[in-house]
């Protein structure tokens, strides 16, 4: 999910908002609204694994919080969308039109309207840390297990890399296991008792070290 909070704020006041995960996104939501000048001004701040964009709008910020890889073609244009949206519509109900809007705008580029101009407005955006902002660090609790979406389903990597792991140490361990066969069965024509034996030792080291991983 690229997009996983947004929110549409007048002056420090939050007027509607919502996360596709658990986090403490209102929390930092707060911090940056106390921080921010409320004249109209576009930026994004860099915090980690994560970016904030925010336009602020005749004294409404339009807010939302992206993962470090979405563009922020991607997120601007949704900002600009929600935006539009708000003020046809108003607070009323418009929980909803945020969760449609940040699954549209997350997964699907080709259902994206782009006015002239959008795109390169972005080159007037600028960039900055979260730091430079807030003058502390601030730890964003982002829990991908719980997605409100049902339609995304989160898959993590550790068992994809186990299994990986797994099978490499099984192709490891048959190769190793011939190998040694080979040698033995050279060795075993001049000492037949010392490759027996060697044999078996590297046998059960080499069973040994399979059980482990």
């Amino acid at each position: 999910m690229a997009i996983i909070f947004s929110a549409v704020a007048r002056d420090d006041n939050i007027l509607t908002k919502f996360a596709s995960c658990e986090g403490n996104f209102t929390e930092i939501m707060q911090q940056v609204l106390s921080k921010i000048p409320f004249c109209n001004d576009k930026m994004t701040y860099l915090h980690g694994h994560y970016l904030f964009h925010y336009i602020v709008v005749d004294k409404h910020c339009y807010f939302c919080i992206t993962d470090k890889l979405c563009q922020r073609s991607r997120a601007f244009l949704f900002l600009n969308e929600i935006r539009r949206r708000f003020v046809n519509k108003g607070k009323g109900e418009f929980t909803s039109i945020l969760a449609d809007e940040m699954y549209r705008y997350s997964l699907d580029y080709n259902t994206i309207t782009i006015r002239k101009g959008e795109i390169d407005e972005l080159n007037k955006i600028g960039v900055d840390s979260s730091e430079s902002l807030l003058g502390e660090k601030i730890l964003l609790v982002n829990n991908p297990d719980n997605l409100t979406f049902s339609t995304i389903t989160y898959v993590g990597k550790a068992p994809q890399e186990i299994v990986v792991t797994l099978k490499e140490s099984k192709m490891c361990f048959i190769i190793v296991v011939i190998i040694v066969l080979a040698l033995g069965i050279t060795i075993f024509i001049f000492s037949p008792k010392f490759s027996i034996a060697l044999i078996i030792v590297l046998l059960f080291y080499l069973y040994q070290s399979f059980l482990k991983t």
